[in-house]
Protein backbone atom coordinates (compact mmCIF):
# COMPACT_ATOMS: atom_id res chain seq x y z
CA UNK A 1 0.00 0.00 0.00
CA UNK A 2 1.52 3.81 -0.94
CA UNK A 3 0.16 5.74 1.40
CA UNK A 4 -1.14 8.92 1.22
CA UNK A 5 0.96 11.33 2.44
CA UNK A 6 4.27 10.49 4.07
CA UNK A 7 8.15 11.65 4.84
CA UNK A 8 11.29 9.23 4.23
CA UNK A 9 12.59 8.90 7.27
CA UNK A 10 16.13 7.16 6.91
CA UNK A 11 18.91 5.72 9.92
CA UNK A 12 20.46 9.03 9.99
CA UNK A 13 17.77 10.66 11.43
CA UNK A 14 17.02 7.68 14.14
CA UNK A 15 20.95 8.41 15.06
CA UNK A 16 21.14 11.29 15.56
CA UNK A 17 18.12 10.94 17.95
CA UNK A 18 19.80 8.37 19.76
CA UNK A 19 22.61 10.58 19.86
CA UNK A 20 20.87 13.74 21.31
CA UNK A 21 18.57 11.53 23.44
CA UNK A 22 20.33 13.12 27.09
CA UNK A 23 20.74 16.17 25.90
CA UNK A 24 18.47 18.99 27.05
CA UNK A 25 20.50 22.05 27.04
CA UNK A 26 19.11 24.08 23.82
CA UNK A 27 22.14 24.03 21.80
CA UNK A 28 20.76 21.65 19.04
CA UNK A 29 17.74 23.85 18.88
CA UNK A 30 19.16 27.82 18.78
CA UNK A 31 21.11 25.90 16.08
CA UNK A 32 18.50 24.38 14.13
CA UNK A 33 16.64 27.73 14.68
CA UNK A 34 19.54 29.41 12.76
CA UNK A 35 19.38 26.73 9.99
CA UNK A 36 15.24 27.21 9.61
CA UNK A 37 15.95 31.35 9.84
CA UNK A 38 18.19 31.21 7.00
CA UNK A 39 17.02 28.60 4.93
CA UNK A 40 12.72 30.45 4.81
CA UNK A 41 14.59 33.83 4.93
CA UNK A 42 13.18 35.20 8.00
CA UNK A 43 15.58 36.80 10.81
CA UNK A 44 12.48 36.06 14.09
CA UNK A 45 12.15 32.44 14.56
CA UNK A 46 10.82 29.52 17.55
CA UNK A 47 10.54 26.11 17.47
CA UNK A 48 7.87 24.92 19.37
CA UNK A 49 5.96 21.68 20.13
CA UNK A 50 3.54 21.61 17.55
CA UNK A 51 2.25 23.77 14.61
CA UNK A 52 -1.16 24.14 16.80
CA UNK A 53 1.27 25.46 19.46
CA UNK A 54 2.66 28.05 17.18
CA UNK A 55 -0.64 29.15 16.33
CA UNK A 56 -1.73 29.24 20.29
CA UNK A 57 1.25 31.36 21.16
CA UNK A 58 0.69 33.52 17.79
CA UNK A 59 -3.24 34.69 18.92
CA UNK A 60 -2.01 35.09 22.38
CA UNK A 61 1.06 37.31 21.66
CA UNK A 62 -1.12 39.70 19.20
CA UNK A 63 -3.56 40.67 22.16
CA UNK A 64 -6.58 38.81 21.16
CA UNK A 65 -9.44 38.77 23.96
CA UNK A 66 -12.13 36.46 24.16
CA UNK A 67 -15.28 37.32 21.35
CA UNK A 68 -12.73 38.55 19.33
CA UNK A 69 -13.45 37.57 15.58
CA UNK A 70 -10.82 35.46 13.71
CA UNK A 71 -11.67 34.47 10.19
CA UNK A 72 -10.12 31.21 8.98
CA UNK A 73 -11.16 29.28 5.78
CA UNK A 74 -13.95 26.91 5.80
CA UNK A 75 -12.42 24.29 4.04
CA UNK A 76 -8.94 22.39 6.18
CA UNK A 77 -8.03 20.85 9.01
CA UNK A 78 -10.89 20.60 11.84
CA UNK A 79 -8.16 21.22 14.87
CA UNK A 80 -7.42 24.85 13.52
CA UNK A 81 -10.98 25.64 13.50
CA UNK A 82 -11.39 23.96 17.45
CA UNK A 83 -8.24 25.48 19.14
CA UNK A 84 -9.61 28.82 18.05
CA UNK A 85 -13.09 28.17 19.04
CA UNK A 86 -11.39 26.42 22.58
CA UNK A 87 -9.07 29.89 23.21
CA UNK A 88 -12.75 31.30 23.14
CA UNK A 89 -12.77 33.92 20.15
CA UNK A 90 -15.68 34.35 17.76
CA UNK A 91 -14.96 31.96 14.59
CA UNK A 92 -16.04 32.97 11.28
CA UNK A 93 -15.47 31.07 8.29
CA UNK A 94 -14.84 32.28 4.45
CA UNK A 95 -15.48 30.27 1.48
CA UNK A 96 -12.82 28.93 -0.30
CA UNK A 97 -11.56 29.23 -4.57
CA UNK A 98 -12.71 25.43 -5.56
CA UNK A 99 -10.16 25.90 -8.84
CA UNK A 100 -7.41 26.56 -5.91
CA UNK A 101 -8.62 25.10 -2.81
CA UNK A 102 -7.91 28.24 -1.10
CA UNK A 103 -9.56 31.16 1.11
CA UNK A 104 -11.91 33.03 -1.63
CA UNK A 105 -10.56 36.94 -1.11
CA UNK A 106 -14.25 37.89 -2.28
CA UNK A 107 -16.00 35.67 -0.04
CA UNK A 108 -13.14 36.84 3.07
CA UNK A 109 -14.47 40.86 1.27
CA UNK A 110 -17.87 39.84 2.44
CA UNK A 111 -17.46 38.41 6.11
CA UNK A 112 -15.00 40.79 7.48
CA UNK A 113 -15.98 43.16 9.65
CA UNK A 114 -14.78 45.84 12.23
CA UNK A 115 -14.82 43.08 15.04
CA UNK A 116 -12.02 41.14 12.92
CA UNK A 117 -8.52 40.73 14.43
CA UNK A 118 -6.94 37.62 12.37
CA UNK A 119 -6.96 36.13 9.46
CA UNK A 120 -5.70 33.04 8.95
CA UNK A 121 -4.45 32.47 5.76
CA UNK A 122 -4.23 28.49 4.90
CA UNK A 123 -2.13 27.53 2.05
CA UNK A 124 -4.16 24.26 1.24
CA UNK A 125 -2.40 20.72 0.21
CA UNK A 126 1.23 23.08 -0.23
CA UNK A 127 -0.13 25.78 -2.94
CA UNK A 128 0.08 29.16 -1.88
CA UNK A 129 -3.25 31.28 -1.48
CA UNK A 130 -3.63 35.11 -2.79
CA UNK A 131 -1.65 36.43 -0.08
CA UNK A 132 -1.91 40.29 -1.65
CA UNK A 133 -5.53 39.95 -2.06
CA UNK A 134 -6.29 38.73 1.56
CA UNK A 135 -3.15 41.24 3.26
CA UNK A 136 -5.18 44.27 1.12
CA UNK A 137 -8.84 43.10 2.59
CA UNK A 138 -7.37 42.36 6.08
CA UNK A 139 -5.11 45.80 5.93
CA UNK A 140 -8.74 48.04 5.37
CA UNK A 141 -9.41 46.36 9.01
CA UNK A 142 -6.33 46.61 10.82
CA UNK A 143 -6.57 42.81 11.31
CA UNK A 144 -3.45 40.63 11.08
CA UNK A 145 -2.94 37.99 8.66
CA UNK A 146 -1.16 34.85 10.15
CA UNK A 147 0.29 32.84 7.75
CA UNK A 148 -0.63 29.10 8.24
CA UNK A 149 2.23 27.11 6.26
CA UNK A 150 1.80 24.33 8.17
CA UNK A 151 1.69 22.17 4.41
CA UNK A 152 4.42 24.38 2.79
CA UNK A 153 7.58 24.88 3.94
CA UNK A 154 9.82 25.18 0.65
CA UNK A 155 6.83 26.64 -1.30
CA UNK A 156 6.97 30.48 -2.83
CA UNK A 157 5.47 32.87 -3.29
CA UNK A 158 6.31 36.07 -5.03
CA UNK A 159 10.00 35.01 -4.97
CA UNK A 160 9.68 34.43 -0.92
CA UNK A 161 9.04 31.97 1.23
CA UNK A 162 6.18 31.13 2.53
CA UNK A 163 5.68 31.82 6.02
CA UNK A 164 7.51 35.31 5.34
CA UNK A 165 4.93 37.26 3.69
CA UNK A 166 2.48 38.38 6.24
CA UNK A 167 2.96 40.02 9.38
CA UNK A 168 3.88 36.15 11.10
CA UNK A 169 3.25 32.76 9.96
CA UNK A 170 4.15 29.11 11.12
CA UNK A 171 5.10 26.12 10.13
CA UNK A 172 4.30 22.00 11.57
CA UNK A 173 6.72 19.37 11.20
CA UNK A 174 4.19 16.42 12.14
CA UNK A 175 3.91 13.19 10.64
CA UNK A 176 2.23 14.54 7.63
CA UNK A 177 3.86 17.50 6.66
CA UNK A 178 6.70 18.36 3.84
CA UNK A 179 9.76 17.39 6.95
CA UNK A 180 9.22 15.89 10.17
CA UNK A 181 10.04 15.68 13.66
CA UNK A 182 7.51 13.67 15.26
CA UNK A 183 5.63 16.40 16.42
CA UNK A 184 7.00 19.97 16.31
CA UNK A 185 6.55 23.63 14.92
CA UNK A 186 8.14 27.11 13.98
CA UNK A 187 6.48 30.32 14.45
CA UNK A 188 8.01 33.22 12.05
CA UNK A 189 7.87 36.91 12.31
CA UNK A 190 8.75 40.17 10.96
CA UNK A 191 7.84 41.58 14.20
CA UNK A 192 10.43 41.63 16.74
CA UNK A 193 8.30 42.55 19.42
CA UNK A 194 5.84 39.85 18.65
CA UNK A 195 8.74 37.34 18.90
CA UNK A 196 9.35 39.02 22.56
CA UNK A 197 5.92 38.34 23.61
CA UNK A 198 5.95 34.77 21.84
CA UNK A 199 9.14 33.72 23.70
CA UNK A 200 8.40 35.30 26.94
CA UNK A 201 5.06 32.89 26.64
CA UNK A 202 6.42 30.19 26.00
CA UNK A 203 9.90 29.98 28.72
CA UNK A 204 7.68 27.98 30.81
CA UNK A 205 6.76 24.98 28.78
CA UNK A 206 8.84 22.24 29.56
CA UNK A 207 9.93 18.63 28.41
CA UNK A 208 11.08 15.11 30.06
CA UNK A 209 12.46 11.94 29.55
CA UNK A 210 9.52 10.48 28.83
CA UNK A 211 8.37 12.70 25.93
CA UNK A 212 11.92 12.26 24.79
CA UNK A 213 11.83 8.53 24.58
CA UNK A 214 8.12 8.62 22.94
CA UNK A 215 8.83 10.71 20.28
CA UNK A 216 12.08 8.22 19.68
CA UNK A 217 9.92 5.28 20.05
CA UNK A 218 7.36 7.26 17.26
CA UNK A 219 9.95 7.70 15.00
CA UNK A 220 11.41 4.23 14.59
CA UNK A 221 8.45 2.78 14.47
CA UNK A 222 7.07 5.37 11.37
CA UNK A 223 10.63 4.91 9.63
CA UNK A 224 9.06 1.29 8.61
CA UNK A 225 5.88 2.44 7.15
CA UNK A 226 7.65 3.50 4.32
CA UNK A 227 7.72 -0.21 3.16
CA UNK A 228 4.52 -1.18 1.34
CA UNK A 229 4.05 -4.15 2.72
CA UNK A 230 4.68 -3.00 6.55
CA UNK A 231 1.93 -0.11 6.26
CA UNK A 232 -0.41 -2.64 5.33
CA UNK A 233 -1.20 -4.07 8.56
CA UNK A 234 -1.82 -0.57 10.07
CA UNK A 235 -4.82 0.64 6.98
CA UNK A 236 -7.49 -0.24 8.80
CA UNK A 237 -6.68 1.26 11.76
CA UNK A 238 -6.48 4.60 9.67
CA UNK A 239 -9.58 4.16 7.68
CA UNK A 240 -11.61 3.50 10.91
CA UNK A 241 -9.52 6.69 11.95
CA UNK A 242 -11.04 8.36 8.85
CA UNK A 243 -14.66 7.40 9.39
CA UNK A 244 -14.43 8.63 12.93
CA UNK A 245 -13.32 12.19 11.75
CA UNK A 246 -16.15 12.67 9.47
CA UNK A 247 -18.72 12.14 12.67
CA UNK A 248 -17.06 13.30 16.03
CA UNK A 249 -13.32 13.05 15.98
CA UNK A 250 -12.42 16.89 16.17
CA UNK A 251 -15.35 18.14 17.52
CA UNK A 252 -14.66 17.60 21.50
CA UNK A 253 -12.86 19.88 23.31
CA UNK A 254 -8.79 20.86 23.54
CA UNK A 255 -6.82 20.59 26.24
CA UNK A 256 -4.96 23.59 26.40
CA UNK A 257 -2.48 22.42 28.75
CA UNK A 258 -1.22 20.07 26.23
CA UNK A 259 0.49 23.17 24.15
CA UNK A 260 2.70 23.30 26.90
CA UNK A 261 4.97 21.77 25.98
CA UNK A 262 8.52 22.53 24.60
CA UNK A 263 10.57 21.38 22.31
CA UNK A 264 13.34 18.99 22.83
CA UNK A 265 17.04 19.26 21.47
CA UNK A 266 16.66 15.72 20.44
CA UNK A 267 14.02 16.76 17.86
CA UNK A 268 16.10 19.42 16.52
CA UNK A 269 18.35 17.34 15.65
CA UNK A 270 16.58 14.91 13.35
CA UNK A 271 15.17 18.23 12.03
CA UNK A 272 18.80 18.96 10.99
CA UNK A 273 18.90 16.45 9.13
CA UNK A 274 15.42 16.60 7.38
CA UNK A 275 15.96 20.39 6.82
CA UNK A 276 19.06 19.15 4.66
CA UNK A 277 17.26 16.72 2.29
CA UNK A 278 13.56 19.16 2.48
CA UNK A 279 14.58 20.33 -0.90
CA UNK A 280 15.04 17.51 -2.58
CA UNK A 281 12.51 15.55 -1.29
CA UNK A 282 10.42 18.68 -2.32
CA UNK A 283 12.04 18.39 -5.61
CA UNK A 284 10.24 15.13 -5.67
CA UNK A 285 7.05 16.08 -4.84
CA UNK A 286 6.89 18.59 -7.23
CA UNK A 287 7.88 16.41 -10.42
CA UNK A 288 5.36 13.73 -9.15
CA UNK A 289 2.53 16.51 -8.96
CA UNK A 290 3.65 17.55 -12.27
CA UNK A 291 3.87 14.37 -14.31
CA UNK A 292 0.31 13.51 -12.18
CA UNK A 293 -0.98 16.73 -13.39
CA UNK A 294 0.58 16.13 -17.34
CA UNK A 295 -1.47 12.68 -17.75
CA UNK A 296 -4.97 13.73 -16.15
CA UNK A 297 -4.79 17.44 -18.20
CA UNK A 298 -7.90 17.59 -20.34
CA UNK A 299 -9.93 14.40 -18.55
CA UNK A 300 -13.21 16.18 -18.84
CA UNK A 301 -14.91 16.47 -15.65
CA UNK A 302 -11.30 15.65 -13.77
CA UNK A 303 -10.56 19.21 -12.58
CA UNK A 304 -6.63 19.89 -11.35
CA UNK A 305 -5.57 22.52 -9.02
CA UNK A 306 -4.72 26.01 -10.15
CA UNK A 307 -1.66 27.59 -9.57
CA UNK A 308 -1.29 30.92 -9.23
CA UNK A 309 1.31 33.19 -11.31
CA UNK A 310 4.08 34.34 -8.71
CA UNK A 311 3.56 30.89 -6.67
CA UNK A 312 5.49 28.01 -6.70
CA UNK A 313 3.43 25.33 -4.69
CA UNK A 314 5.59 22.07 -3.37
CA UNK A 315 1.94 19.64 -3.30
CA UNK A 316 2.07 17.71 -0.34
CA UNK A 317 -0.88 15.55 -1.73
CA UNK A 318 -2.41 16.54 -5.10
CA UNK A 319 -5.83 17.29 -4.80
CA UNK A 320 -8.43 16.53 -8.09
CA UNK A 321 -12.02 17.21 -8.00
CA UNK A 322 -14.50 14.91 -9.91
CA UNK A 323 -17.44 17.13 -11.52
CA UNK A 324 -20.58 16.00 -10.82
CA UNK A 325 -19.88 12.67 -9.22
CA UNK A 326 -21.66 12.17 -6.15
CA UNK A 327 -19.88 11.18 -2.76
CA UNK A 328 -20.95 7.06 -3.58
CA UNK A 329 -19.33 7.19 -6.89
CA UNK A 330 -16.21 9.48 -5.69
CA UNK A 331 -15.84 6.64 -2.67
CA UNK A 332 -15.60 3.96 -5.21
CA UNK A 333 -13.27 5.43 -7.00
CA UNK A 334 -11.05 5.78 -3.72
CA UNK A 335 -11.66 1.97 -3.38
CA UNK A 336 -10.33 1.11 -6.58
CA UNK A 337 -7.29 2.92 -5.72
CA UNK A 338 -7.22 0.85 -2.40
CA UNK A 339 -7.43 -2.54 -4.12
CA UNK A 340 -4.65 -1.62 -6.31
CA UNK A 341 -2.46 -0.52 -3.00
CA UNK A 342 -2.77 3.18 -3.36
CA UNK A 343 -4.59 5.58 -0.65
CA UNK A 344 -6.06 8.32 -1.85
CA UNK A 345 -8.21 9.72 0.64
CA UNK A 346 -10.83 12.50 0.98
CA UNK A 347 -8.14 14.06 3.32
CA UNK A 348 -10.82 16.87 4.83
CA UNK A 349 -14.16 15.50 4.67
CA UNK A 350 -16.37 18.55 6.37
CA UNK A 351 -17.58 21.45 5.56
CA UNK A 352 -16.06 23.16 9.02
CA UNK A 353 -19.26 25.76 9.72
CA UNK A 354 -21.68 22.88 9.28
CA UNK A 355 -19.53 20.33 11.51
CA UNK A 356 -19.43 22.57 14.47
CA UNK A 357 -22.94 23.37 14.33
CA UNK A 358 -21.75 27.17 13.35
CA UNK A 359 -24.59 29.16 10.95
CA UNK A 360 -22.69 31.48 9.37
CA UNK A 361 -23.94 31.46 6.01
CA UNK A 362 -23.64 29.19 2.97
CA UNK A 363 -20.03 27.41 1.73
CA UNK A 364 -21.16 26.27 -2.06
CA UNK A 365 -17.73 25.86 -3.15
CA UNK A 366 -16.89 23.86 -0.39
CA UNK A 367 -19.82 21.81 -0.72
CA UNK A 368 -18.49 20.57 -3.85
CA UNK A 369 -15.12 20.06 -3.05
CA UNK A 370 -15.61 18.03 0.73
CA UNK A 371 -17.85 15.82 -2.02
CA UNK A 372 -16.01 15.49 -5.26
CA UNK A 373 -12.50 15.47 -4.26
CA UNK A 374 -9.77 12.77 -3.26
CA UNK A 375 -6.50 13.46 -2.94
CA UNK A 376 -3.26 11.95 -4.82
CA UNK A 377 -0.22 11.01 -3.32
CA UNK A 378 2.95 12.62 -4.44
CA UNK A 379 5.41 11.99 -1.58
CA UNK A 380 9.26 11.06 -3.02
CA UNK A 381 8.12 7.17 -2.56
CA UNK A 382 5.69 7.18 -5.46
CA UNK A 383 7.05 6.01 -8.40
CA UNK A 384 6.40 6.49 -12.18
CA UNK A 385 4.94 3.08 -12.14
CA UNK A 386 2.68 3.92 -9.65
CA UNK A 387 1.39 7.39 -11.23
CA UNK A 388 0.41 4.88 -14.41
CA UNK A 389 -1.22 3.36 -12.34
CA UNK A 390 -3.55 6.16 -10.46
CA UNK A 391 -3.86 7.35 -14.00
CA UNK A 392 -5.43 3.98 -15.77
CA UNK A 393 -7.68 3.26 -12.66
CA UNK A 394 -9.14 7.66 -12.76
CA UNK A 395 -9.18 6.56 -16.94
CA UNK A 396 -11.50 3.25 -16.40
CA UNK A 397 -13.58 5.27 -13.73
CA UNK A 398 -14.29 7.88 -16.44
CA UNK A 399 -15.15 5.21 -18.87
CA UNK A 400 -17.44 3.27 -17.03
CA UNK A 401 -19.36 6.24 -16.07
CA UNK A 402 -19.58 8.09 -18.90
Amino acid sequence: MIPSVIVPVTRHEILSAVASITIDNGSKISAFERELSEYIGCKYVLLTYSGRTALYLLLKSYGLKKGDEVIMPSYGCETVARLIMDMGYNLIFADVDKSTYNMSVDDLSERISDNTKAVIAIHMFGNPCDLDGIMEVAGDYNAVVIEDSAQTIGAEYNHKKTGTICDSGFFSFGTAKPMTTMNGGIIVSKDKEIMKKVKTIAEGFGSSNYQRLKILAKLTAYSFIKNPILYAPIYKFILNRRVTRRCTLEKESMDLDEFECAYTDMQAAIGMVQLSRLDRMNDDRIANADHLMKRLNGMGIIHLPEILDNAKPIFLRLPIRIEGTSVEMRDKLIQRMQKSGIDTPVAYPNVLPRFFNLSTGEYPNTEELVEQTITLPVHPLVKDGDIERMVNIIKGFMEDHS
